[in-house]
């Protein structure tokens, strides 16, 4: 074998151990490190009660937290807290946190929307909702027409679809961007803005606890899916991730997930399979 085959030999073999190398790290799931870990990191929200919150003991709490926590159990067969990493989060890092790998998972009462399915993965989803408009309680806003006027300004978070129905509904109202739902309503309660738009059960959670804030009548959306998001194209995490979703809401994991919504809730949810009578 003269000179030239030899170098010829030994950069098809480099080219073919690069390849293998890259399709190999192609292949390698999110599931595969979390495992190999025994840890799962999680991307969750601190500022959107009752989802994720820091509550009276200086503790994060909430329904997302404890669905995060039901998933670690079921993953690893134990409720060792070390299994599990919480990452609060605001909602404008939730695709770059999972795209750079600093998070394994998003559980942040996230809505599937289309032009978010091209940058991450959903599974099903874990929770219904809707969005409703927040105002203070003796504000003259009684109804979406109301809103739509020069004088009032809206709270909107870093969510185009947010924005999106703001433009649609009332055009004429001014828009204030936060990052963060717990700012929006914050910002409604010191008159900072006149109104805000919020997911019905985290709307709920605040008028509960805030007298001084009321809900509008008119609904702003049509019921919503919210969901746990991975990284886009990882099909064994995914199939994982949404494999258990769908054992909490009508399989397997059902009693468990029923009781953790019932704790944040205050009803039993109703069961995937619609012919499956509650006790």
């Amino acid at each position: 074998m003269n000179l030239r085959n030899v170098i010829a030999a030994l950069a098809s073999a480099a080219l073919l151990t690069v390849v293998g190398a890259l399709h190999a790290a192609a292949q390698e799931s999110v599931y595969d490190k979390v495992v190999a870990s025994g840890k799962i990191v999680v991307g969750v929200t601190s500022e959107a009660p009752p989802f994720g919150f820091i509550d009276e003991k200086g503790e994060l709490a909430g329904f997302d937290i404890d669905i995060a926590r039901l998933l670690a159990k079921s993953i690893f067969g134990d409720d060792d807290p070390k299994r599990i990493e919480f990452v609060k989060q605001g909602f404008a890092a939730r695709w770059p946190n999972i795209e750079s790998g600093k998070i394994d998972v998003g559980i942040q009462v996230t809505t599937i929307q289309p032009d978010r399915i091209m940058r991450v993965g959903f599974t099903r989803p874990y929770i219904d909702s809707d969005f409703v408009i927040v105002v203070r309680a003796d504000s003259d806003i009684k109804s979406l027409s109301d809103l739509n006027n020069e004088k009032y300004t809206s709270a909107l978070l870093t969510s185009p679809v947010q924005k999106v129905r703001a433009d649609k509904y009332f055009p004429k109202a001014g828009q204030v961007v936060f990052d963060s739902t717990a700012a929006q309503f914050t910002a409604v309660k010191t008159n900072r803005v006149d109104a805000a738009q919020l997911d019905t059960p985290v709307a709920r959670w605040y008028v509960k606890n805030n007298p001084e804030i009321r809900i509008i009548d008119e609904r702003i959306s049509s019921p919503v899916n919210n969901a746990i998001f991975m990284k886009l194209g990882d099909f064994k995490w995914w199939q994982v991730l949404d494999t258990m979703v769908a054992e909490m809401t009508g399989g397997a994991l059902f009693d468990q997930y029923a009781d953790i919504y019932e704790k944040w809730f205050g009803e039993r949810p109703k069961h995937a399979k619609y012919f499956v009578k509650q006790q």
